[in-house]
C-alpha cells in the first residue's frame, strides 16, 4: 500500500495561536500516526518573535486512506474551526 500524504499551508497570525498549534496539532498528528518530513516556516518578518507568517508542513501517514481519516477527524475540524484556521488552511491530501 502506498503512503498518504498531507500538503499543507496555513497563514498563522499571532504568536499566542502558533505557539498553541505546535503544542496540539503537532502531538495529535503524531498520535493518529503522521509524522512530519517537511517544513517552512516563513515569517512576516525578521522579528526573533513570530509576528505572522505561514506555516507549511508535509506529513506522511501509512496510506492515504489514513492522512484524509485524520483530516476529516472530529478532533482537527474543531480544532481548526474554533481557531479560525479553516479560512486560512490549505490542505492538499494525495497518495
Amino acid at each position: 500500500m502506498s503512503k498518504g500524504y498531507w500538503i499543507k499551508q496555513a497563514t498563522i497570525a499571532s504568536t499566542d495561536l502558533f505557539i498553541e498549534y505546535l503544542q496540539t496539532v503537532i502531538p495529535w498528528l503524531l498520535s493518529v500516526g503522521g509524522v512530519i518530513i517537511a517544513k517552512d516556516i516563513n515569517q512576516n518578518s525578521d522579528l526573533n518573535q513570530w509576528d505572522g507568517g505561514q506555516l507549511g508542513v508535509i506529513v506522511e501517514f501509512e496510506s492515504k486512506a489514513a492522512a484524509q481519516k485524520a483530516f476529516d477527524s472530529d478532533v482537527f475540524q474543531e480544532y481548526i474551526k474554533s481557531n479560525g484556521l479553516a479560512a486560512n488552511l490549505t490542505l492538499s491530501i494525495v497518495g
